[in-house]
């Protein structure tokens, strides 16, 4: 991807400087929906170059999570290294990348 991407998005999904948001968890780029929530849509490819962007990893997350024992993310509490891009950074690295399903 070009360098325009990484300028234009940022972590931060309240920043209003950038109108794309990059979710490390996720490994995945979106567009912001800017409608008071943290909602964005999907970009799967770079919107100035036009390369493939990374494939999500929305769907090993929650497998990960799963195999860990956690059944629902959103009240029960996540293992810091699951707020980041270190759970699956972690897999690759030792070879056991997982293809996931989206939820």
């Amino acid at each position: 991807m070009c360098n325009k991407l990484k300028y234009y998005s940022s972590e931060d999904f309240g920043s209003i400087d950038t109108p794309i948001v990059y979710s490390k968890k996720f490994d995945e780029y979106g567009i912001k929906v800017i409608d008071g929530g943290s909602s964005s849509v999907k970009l799967e490819f770079c919107p100035w170059c036009g390369e493939s962007l990374p494939k999500s990893k929305r769907g090993e997350w929650f497998n990960e999570l799963e195999r860990i024992g956690i059944v629902d993310p959103w009240t029960e509490t996540i293992p810091e290294k699951y707020q980041t891009d270190e759970g699956y950074r972690d897999r690759l690295e030792n070879g056991n990348s997982e293809e996931g399903d989206s939820k």
